[in-house]
């Protein structure tokens, strides 16, 4: 697809170039067409070549070479994230439900696109096949046709029968006539020929029939192989002129009128092509003056001047950080103007602050930068502002509850390549631990990282919370692969769906964190960093909250990264509340389901035995619900009466029926659900 997306761009470059010259050919129509003839291969270096020079003599527009497709990164879709450090989880689907919804959009508008562009090479390739199959199939034919050609001397044969003269053959041409042509018009003819070889035109029409096979679907290109080959025949008129005087003007124009009968391409091979346009040939040699030496010098100045400006780039202008922030600024501006809701319109902006915040060289083969920028502006009437934003002695202050944007810029040959931005709010920017995070979950999300911190294998471990909801945690070894290798746990994730990154409680680099733990391990110290169970107890103990016994561990030693992209489905327990028909949704009361096998929960909660008659406790300690969707996919099940013990399935409206029959008594349910959405609903028995 790479290749194909280059071709895109050469073509559109080349369709500007194509456009120039026709305009130029215009101008140029009253010199000798050699000079047309020779701008046409600055069209043919645009077409196949795919990098040139830059210049500030280009005449070529910077928008000229933007593929009009926007190119998706072929990684697999990011997956909404938060962070968590300091001991504390930051949901980043709170944070910014907005910038989510936007991000799905992008990844749904990148499938579209990456799939016509798959649909559009494919049948670029079949067209190119068609065109090489007709022309083969052509001169093959063509080859057969001429066995009866008879050689009147070196490379020039006669066969009865031809309606024009042509030259065939790229690396030994050979110059066919009509057996009826006549003395006087063969030695025109034959000049002309011969010619052609001379400027090696057999070598050039191939090529550029090559180079339209491959630009086949650009119309412009077709257009300009007709004209290219028509500047072809008419500057080697010319040139027979200048050769042999301009005394055979007539006798010329005459031969080439009687063979004008039945001219065509010859059997549509690119190795052969015949005389065509009879009468723009003709009229351009009755034409034909021999220019004066100065308008000659001028034309071939004029022409080296516009073939350099359409054969250059135009040179990049070159954008600070600085500029990048001006043009933040200026789009931020743009979106106050854009909502009809504020009555003020913003007249001055002023940059407040500037800087540079880390620089980092180990996330891509680009050095990285982040740069923190505040700025202020200035509304034309401060009255007219609404107390929704903060204004400080006249000016808006462009902060808020996300806090101040942080550019992302990547580095290349010491220019800065600005890649977006994020807002200081959501993260932890404190340490450089935070900082890399932050970094690192941007890039994520914009598809230019893999979603993993440390490739290579990787562990997933699979544990209950305390209402049985089920998390995972996906575990990887940061400085040293193998049996001696240490485990941490760099993100993990809920049963919603929501991602946790894990930040290192440390001033360090996480890479420089992680080599000093390692150092430890193996110097017998802190061995509990090999053992990956044990490492994942003390993080879901210390970051996450409940106490979870190692055999509640559901661990699996080959996992990857993709599986931990898909989100582990949970049971829990309560009751259903406020279900209807209609509604696609219901308010849940959790509840903990405690039993002698959790002693150790007694002494937190103050239980005892006795208050377990039937074997069981239930807790229900929470005065809120959680909401719960259901699909059109959710299962329903109650328990059947006439087979005690089993479960029958019902529909939607059988299982609140089920529900409605109890006014001052709501029965247990059981609810597993998984990404935000119930999965199935079933009666719990209660003994």
């Amino acid at each position: 697809m790479t290749l194909f997306l280059q071709l895109l761009s050469m073509s559109l470059t080349g369709s500007y170039v194509i456009v120039f010259v026709i305009v130029a050919r215009l101008l140029l129509r009253k010199v000798p067409k050699i000079f047309s003839y020779a701008l046409w291969s600055v069209v043919l270096f645009r077409l196949i070549c795919p990098f040139s020079f830059e210049s500030v003599f280009s005449l070529i527009p910077a928008k000229a070479q933007e593929i009009p497709l926007q190119r998706i990164a072929t990684q697999p879709p990011g997956i909404p994230s938060g962070l968590a450090g300091g001991g504390q989880a930051l949901n980043n689907l709170l944070a910014e439900p907005a910038a989510t919804a936007a991000s799905v959009v992008d990844t749904s508008t990148a499938a579209d696109t990456n799939i016509w562009l798959l649909v559009g090479q494919y049948v670029w390739l079949f067209g190119i096949a068609v065109l090489l199959l007709y022309s083969i199939r052509a001169t093959v034919r063509l080859v057969r046709s001429l066995k009866p050609a008879q050689q009147i001397s070196g490379n020039i044969y006669e066969m009865k029968g031809l309606a024009t003269p042509f030259v065939f053959g790229a690396i030994r041409p050979k110059i066919y006539l009509p057996a009826e042509l006549g003395e006087h018009e063969r030695g025109y003819i034959l000049k002309h020929e011969q010619v052609h070889i001379k400027r090696l035109d057999h070598l050039i029409k191939p090529l550029a029939f090559a180079v339209l096979c491959i630009h086949w679907f650009n119309p412009l290109v077709w257009i300009a192989f007709v004209l290219m080959s028509e500047d072809m025949e008419l500057s080697c008129d010319e040139s027979v002129i200048r050769q042999l005087g301009s005394g055979i003007k007539k006798d010329y124009s005459t031969s080439l009128l009687a063979l004008s009968a039945g001219r065509r391409f010859i059997g549509g091979s690119p190795l052969a092509f015949g005389e065509n346009n009879t009468k723009g040939r003709i009229l351009n040699i009755l034409n034909y003056r021999k220019p004066a030496f100065w308008v000659v010098i001028l034309v071939i100045i004029a022409i080296a001047a516009v073939s350099v400006g359409l054969m250059s780039n135009p040179r990049q202008t070159t954008l600070t950080e600085r500029d990048y922030a001006e043009q933040f600024i200026k789009e931020e501006i743009a979106g106050y103007a854009s909502n009809e809701a504020n009555k003020f319109k913003i007249v001055d902006s002023s940059i407040t602050k500037f800087e540079k915040l880390a620089e980092f060289d180990n996330l891509m083969p680009a050095s990285l930068q982040i740069w923190h920028l505040e700025y202020r502006l200035k509304p034309d009437d401060p009255a007219k502002v609404s107390g929704a934003f903060d204004l400080k002695d006249g000016m808006l202050i462009e902060e808020g509850s996300m806090g101040d944007p942080i550019m992302v810029f990547s580095y290349e040959e010491g220019s800065p390549n600005y890649l977006g931005s994020f807002r200081s709010a959501e993260y932890d920017l404190s340490t450089i631990a935070g900082q890399e995070t932050a970094l690192r979950m941007f890039l994520e999300g914009k598809q230019i990282l893999p979603h993993e911190t440390y490739s290579g294998k990787h562990i997933l471990i699979k544990f209950p919370l305390t209402l049985g909801e089920t998390s995972q945690l996906l575990l990887s070894q940061p400085s040293q692969a193998g049996d001696k290798g240490i485990w941490a746990v760099e993100r993990w994730k809920d049963t919603r769906g929501n991602e946790y990154y894990h930040t290192p409680q440390s001033d360090l680099p996480p890479a420089e964190y992680y080599d000093r733990l390692q150092a430890q391990a193996d110097q017998g110290e802190e061995t509990w960093l090999l053992d990956p169970q044990q490492v994942a107890i003390r993080y879901i103990k210390t970051f996450i909250g409940p106490t979870v016994a190692k055999d509640k561990l559901e661990v699996d030693y080959n996992a990857t990264a993709a599986d931990f992209a898909v989100t582990p489905e949970s049971t829990t327990l309560g009751y259903v509340q406020n279900f209807s028909l209609d509604s696609e949704s219901f308010d849940f009361d959790n509840i903990e389901w405690l039993t002698e096998a959790d002693s150790a929960r007694f002494k937190d909660l103050n239980i005892t035995e006795e208050d377990l008659p039937g074997g069981f406790y239930i807790l229900n300690k929470y005065t809120f619900t959680d909401p719960m969707k259901v699909t059109g996919e959710t299962k329903y099940s109650l328990l059947d009466q006439e087979n005690w013990g089993s479960y029958k399935d019902v529909t939607k409206q059988e299982f609140i029926e089920f529900l409605n029959q109890y006014s001052d008594y709501s029965p247990l349910c059981k609810v597993m659900y998984k990404d935000d959405f119930v999965t199935g609903i079933s009666e719990v028995y209660l003994p």
